[in-house]
């Protein structure tokens, strides 16, 4: 009985400080964790940060619940559908959000309480607590110029070049790499990714004449497991030829099958062009431009099996030597924090109405500007309700047994 009382006192405190109405605990679906291999759930109970990574479907449904009523008067407009601090990444000569498996076309308010939501859980985890508003201004801040001002460039991060000078691994280092992440595939896979790749190698040739033919020849193929959102999606690693016959140039590239989105109340998903969404995201809010990110065609693959034996529902991208995602822990301050929240905040204002570039300030980004003047408060409090809501799941799933 004390340990119970003690918890409702935990959450009486939360909700007294985050100013938000009682909501469930925000756990991430049955059969996602069934489906999580046993070190990824290792790290799920030991960080909250990557639970809040696990969790961006029961994320999405409860922004979509909670602000239901202000929805309906918020333009629709194209969302990373997954932006959060550690989705921030770098190359040699570019910076800034990544990986749009999720985009998709809906309110700002998922992206925006989303990103707000992995601020307010850094500040807390690295006793930042106290800027938390200043956080919160700037990304705001950002977001707006972002909207108003499409061709702003904000300064960029002393984060970036800081983590830039880290040297890069040679070539062949890094494709050694790449391929001992491959795990085996049946012979009968590697058959079909073999002729998939004769037609994704011809879509190519159309998209990219200046590419070679036999660019995607293969040399090496597997699948691959790794990731904590999209770690129960199906992926592979593919080891190509590049533009030459030389191994020195060869190329790795990534297969994916697209997350399922249908279902989200509040998301404009169509189901049978699902590839479309993740290349418009990424052309319209990404910076960091992939040297190949194509859709898959509607061709079989009779191997895979499933719903994930056709070619429509997976792309496949290539994988720089030189990229790397900024981690919580490269964060040395709240400073390099509040850099990359003002950076992100000008990319999603932007990307947002990116495919609408006649939307004037008297349009969509009018309409954008007025919701953030309306509804900022409660986005305020409501994100950090849903942390509180959030570390409470996180608590119940790392106290739990070893396969709950």
């Amino acid at each position: 009985m004390a340990g119970t009382n003690s918890r409702c006192v935990l959450i009486a405190i939360l909700l007294a400080v985050s100013g938000g109405a009682a909501h469930a605990q925000l756990r991430p679906e049955a059969d996602a964790v069934a489906a999580a291999p046993e070190l990824l759930l290792t790290r799920l109970r030991t960080d909250a940060y990557a639970y809040l990574r696990f969790v961006n479907r029961p994320w999405i449904e409860r922004v979509c619940t909670v602000f239901a009523e202000e929805i309906r008067s918020m333009p629709k407009v194209r969302l990373h559908g997954d932006a959060h601090v550690e989705q921030f990444a770098l190359t040699r000569d570019a910076w800034g959000l990544d990986d749009f498996d999720d985009s998709a076309f809906g309110p700002a308010v998922v992206d925006i309480v989303r990103f707000l939501g992995s601020v307010e859980l850094v500040a807390r985890q690295r006793g930042w607590a106290d800027r938390r508003d200043a956080l919160f201004d700037r990304f705001f801040d950002g977001y707006r110029r972002g909207v108003a001002q499409p061709n702003y460039r904000p300064p960029r991060p002393a984060i970036v070049p800081r983590l830039q000078t880290v040297a890069f691994p040679p070539r062949e280092v890094f494709l050694t790499w790449g391929e001992a992440k491959m795990e085996a595939m049946s012979g009968p896979v590697l058959t079909d990714i073999a002729s998939a790749l004769n037609v994704f190698g011809e879509q190519l040739q159309k998209d990219r004449p200046d590419l070679p033919p036999g660019y995607l020849g293969l040399v090496r193929a597997g699948w691959l497991h790794m990731g904590i959102g999209s770690a129960n999606t199906p992926k592979f690693l593919l080891r190509v030829q590049g533009p030459s016959s030389s191994p020195n140039d060869d190329e790795l590239l990534e297969g994916k099958r697209t997350g399922d989105l249908s279902g989200l109340p509040c998301l404009d998903v169509v189901t049978l062009a699902s590839t479309s969404r993740i290349i418009l995201g990424a052309r319209n809010i990404g910076r960091l431009k992939h040297n190949i990110m194509v859709a898959g065609p509607d061709l079989p693959l009779p191997a895979l099996g499933g719903d994930a034996s056709t070619l429509r529902h997976w792309f496949i991208r290539s994988w720089d030597p030189t990229y790397r995602e900024v981690t919580v822990s490269d964060l040395r301050s709240a400073k390099d924090l509040s850099d990359i929240v003002y950076d992100a905040g000008v990319q999603l204002g932007q990307g947002s109405l990116r495919e609408q570039e006649d939307a004037s300030i008297d349009g969509p980004r009018r309409q954008t500007l007025e919701m953030l003047g309306r509804f900022e408060q409660k986005i305020r409090a409501e994100t950090r309700a849903l942390v509180d809501d959030l570390m409470l799941g996180w608590q119940q799933l790392a106290a739990g047994k070893p396969k709950d």
